[in-house]
């Protein structure tokens, strides 16, 4: 038994130290890597910034009657493409949107920013997490869409969210993750309001009053997206709540109904947008971005 118990222990300690060899030869690579990362993630920034950018701009445009569209970021991405040297453009996007949510997964997994294993910091992680897959996909429908030269077909967001509907327990799952969304929404409108997105970026080589001007940007932006979200957020809750994906919006749709509530509502959504993109490109050049644990 003794020597069972030696055994036990001796794997435990090479399990461990295996464990720590790879953590550190990670963090060693990475380190190694740092500058190249980080200028990856400043171009992500930026390339998250153009997308957003133009899907507000399109909305805005629709409000004010000047042609435009309702749509979300895959859509923004087609918009691109038809621009002259959009071919060129989107295979910027591939890069810049792969950096990005390279930057995330990096944020989710090694924690640069010491946000800890407690319950709240495991959360904001997870969300780094989701928010990597989310941008390793649209990266991807980029990719697709450079390659073949036109939008790749898909599903729509209702045929996903009926399929969803058919597994076991996916009408629970879909209100998870409207809920999720809905509450996230909400956290962002409430960093908009006290600033508190504030805090990684340096704008000390601002005067004051363009401190105050920029602030202002990711203000509204901030906030913009945090409504958009919080309402994707509780179409999905809806829909589960029902059992049906017959009320389900995506970002296009959102922006769709807000058109039916009036332009002056869309137009105050989309300004908001347009902001988002240029906060993301603020974040590209000023936000302090530190790689590795």
């Amino acid at each position: 038994m003794a020597n069972l118990k030696e055994v036990g222990s001796g794997l435990r300690d090479a399990g461990t130290q295996a464990v720590q060899g790879v953590e550190a030869g990670i963090t060693q690579g990475v380190e190694h890597a740092a500058p190249g990362l980080e200028a990856l993630a400043r171009f992500g920034y930026a390339s998250k910034g153009a997308v957003y950018g133009t899907t507000g701009l399109l909305a805005l445009n629709l409000a004010l009657g000047r042609g435009g569209q309702a749509t979300d970021t895959q859509g923004a991405l087609t918009r691109i493409q038809d621009l002259p040297l959009g071919g060129v453009l989107i295979w910027l996007l591939v890069v810049g949107l792969g950096g990005y949510a390279l930057w995330q997964l990096l944020r989710a997994l090694l924690d640069p920013e010491r946000h800890g294993a407690a319950p709240g910091g495991l959360v904001k992680r997870a969300g780094y997490a989701l928010s990597s897959v989310t941008n390793f996909a649209l990266a991807y429908f980029a990719y697709r869409l450079a390659a073949q030269g036109s939008a790749p077909a898909g599903q729509g967001q209702g045929d996903i969210v009926r399929q969803v509907l058919e597994w076991p327990g996916g009408q629970v799952l879909l209100g998870l993750a409207g809920l999720a969304l809905l509450g996230f929404g909400g956290v962002q409108v409430a960093h908009a309001l006290s600033g508190k997105f504030m805090k990684h970026v340096a704008l000390r080589d601002f005067a004051a009053r363009h401190a105050r001007a920029v602030k202002r940007v990711g203000q509204a932006g901030v906030a913009a997206r945090g409504v958009v979200l919080g309402a994707v957020g509780a179409s999905l809750t809806l829909g589960a709540w029902k059992g049906s994906a017959s009320g389900v919006r995506d970002t296009a749709g959102v922006l769709t109904r807000l058109r039916d509530q009036g332009d002056g509502l869309l137009g105050i959504v989309a300004l908001g947008t347009l902001c988002y993109g240029v906060w993301c490109v603020v974040q590209a050049l000023y936000r302090r971005i530190k790689i590795g644990p």
